[in-house]
């Protein structure tokens, strides 16, 4: 692999449009057809308030792996991080692409907004259009990162992040939420679209943290090597 750059980066992603559908279903409505016309008015100025406030937008930073084991990984001079989530999903990594991604405080205004106004069903398809918007984003970011390992002879992992659980050997084991404050420490001084609070969790609300392996492609010449 040639060498990547290692300073943090921030992209404005593209806005997402969430499907009124989409959005009806994750609140349970199945079948739109036969949604009460309040209802469906709703969830329609829910997605126009989220195309007017959301503001897209990932910062990432390519860090070498130190070390890594069935325990933890190291990443950089000192960021320990404690799973053995990583000696499995990125033991052939030699660097990680930390990011956090958010649709911006916007969203999370106008929820507040319409909660002080008793719109609540209007608060709560805006929170289900929001993480609909989440999702396109993380996609849009995703296609971006596996062009950029592509360009560098490597490929991507699947997505980690602090807080969820992964498959290993028939049993679930998590990446505990406290290595938030690590993962964000790897951003140092430079500004970012996303605060951690001390109990772990973002703002703005509608934010995604995590990390992607880099896994280096085998090289042709390679593949029939003894």
């Amino acid at each position: 692999m040639t060498n990547f750059n290692y300073e943090v980066e921030t992209l404005a992603l593209e806005k997402p449009r969430p499907k009124l559908d989409a959005v009806l279903k994750i609140q349970g409505y199945k079948d739109p057809a036969k949604v009460r016309s309040r209802v469906v008015s709703a969830a329609q100025t829910a997605i126009e308030g989220f195309s007017n406030h959301a503001e897209p937008t990932v910062s990432y930073r390519i860090v070498k792996i130190s070390s890594i084991d069935d325990k933890s990984m190291t990443l950089g001079n000192n960021a320990e991080m404690i799973s053995p989530i990583f000696f499995h999903y990125l033991g052939d990594s030699q660097n990680v692409v930390a990011f956090v991604l958010t649709v911006g405080k916007g969203i999370d205004d106008q929820t507040i907004e319409w909660m002080d106004q008793d719109k609540l069903v209007e608060a709560l398809f805006l929170e289900s259009a929001a993480w609909l918007g989440v999702e396109d984003a993380t996609k849009q970011f995703v296609l971006f990162i596996r062009s950029l390992a592509a360009k560098h002879n490597a490929r991507i992992s699947r997505r980690l992040g602090p807080g969820y659980s992964y498959p290993i050997s028939g049993q679930q084991v998590q990446w505990d939420l406290l290595d938030q404050k690590p993962l964000f420490e790897l951003f140092g001084n430079a500004s970012i679209p996303v605060t951690l609070l001390s109990s772990s969790a973002m703002l703005p609300k509608m934010s995604r943290s995590g990390l992607f392996g880099l896994i280096p492609k085998v090289k042709a010449d390679q593949v029939n090597q003894p």
